[in-house]
């Protein structure tokens, strides 16, 4: 059957704010794939901005490697040399396929799609760029900061409080400036703005329990953070929910080596005073330092991601 690639066009602001969409139809005007685009505030890989391409379906590999051909175009057309995937414009945002699984459910807050799908976009010449993978633990009754290595923190004035949910608003700003000083050296990175972080973060709060968002301050100034979530996927499907570690901070000029364990563990503490009997350390990078906790942990890892790249 006939098909053809619309030309992408400007859209209209969205909540992930796409710069274009590329379309392909067949010659009914069914649409048998689509994708976004965005160029305009974008990561950074070796001094070289990257057009990215996210929000992505096809029907097959055909419609796919016809759909992200002419992404590709575009973005060459537009001054760009490098195409990032699966991406909506950022790491704050939708990333990254799921390219191994050893069947265990899909948890809260964790990328999906079909499984063809990184192969269909090895066929239109993507490589990997960066992997990830998350990790679930079983072993949580073991704490693995040695005692001395506890104390001295404790001795360095180290305080870890819940979160105050009453002021809400003003934690989540300690959080995001947290953030931003521990993430800004981190593959990809881009800082995001105040008011989109906020937003994101406003959206869960009736999910937040604080007892699982456990912020660290040495003399009151917040230096780390630790958030976790109950996996309210699992538990709606029926099934015994684990505990998501999604994201574990510490700004690095507070030189508190150790106090990202100490919150880990922290958390498996809490967590099992609350009757889980299972963690997930969530999507992290093949380079993070905080794979050496989760190893620490006997974590076992059931699922792989990937974000894939292409020189234009």
């Amino acid at each position: 059957m006939a098909e053809g690639l619309a030309s992408p066009y400007s859209m209209a602001p969205s909540s992930e704010n796409p710069d274009g969409r590329v379309v392909l139809m067949e010659h009914t005007g069914s649409v048998i794939a689509h994708a976004a685009l965005w160029w305009k505030e974008t990561p950074m890989i070796g001094g070289v901005k990257i057009g990215a391409i996210g929000g992505f379906a096809a029907r097959d590999a055909k419609a796919a490697k016809t759909l992200l051909d002419g992404a590709s175009d575009h973005l060459r057309d537009l001054g760009f040399r490098v195409a990032v995937g699966p991406m909506n414009g950022n790491t704050w945002r939708r990333y990254r396929f799921v390219i191994e699984s050893d069947g265990h459910s899909p948890f809260l807050l964790e990328p999906r799609n079909p499984a063809g799908y990184p192969d269909w976009w090895r066929q239109a010449g993507f490589e990997e760029l960066s992997r990830y993978s998350s990790s679930i633990i079983r072993e949580i009754n073991t704490p693995t900061v040695l005692p001395c290595l506890r104390d001295r923190l404790i001795r360095s004035r180290i305080v870890i409080r819940e979160l105050d949910s009453s002021r809400y608003d003003d934690e989540l700003r300690t959080i995001y400036r947290i953030s931003l000083r521990s993430f800004s050296g981190n593959f990809l990175y881009t800082p995001l703005d105040e008011t989109s972080f906020l937003d994101a973060y406003r959206k869960v709060r009736d999910k937040v329990d604080p007892d699982f968002v456990r912020i660290a301050e040495r003399d009151g100034v917040p230096c780390g953070f630790v958030f976790a979530l109950r996996d309210l996927e699992a538990e709606a499907r029926g099934e015994i929910p684990a505990l998501v570690v999604k994201t574990l901070a510490v700004d690095p000029a507070s030189r508190c080596a150790g106090l990202g364990s100490l919150l880990i563990d922290e958390i498996h503490r809490l967590g099992r005073q609350k009757g889980y009997t299972e963690m997930i350390h969530a999507l992290q990078h093949e380079t993070n330092t905080s794979l050496r906790i989760t190893g620490r942990h006997h974590g076992q890892v059931f699922r792989r991601y990937a974000l894939f790249s292409k020189s234009l």
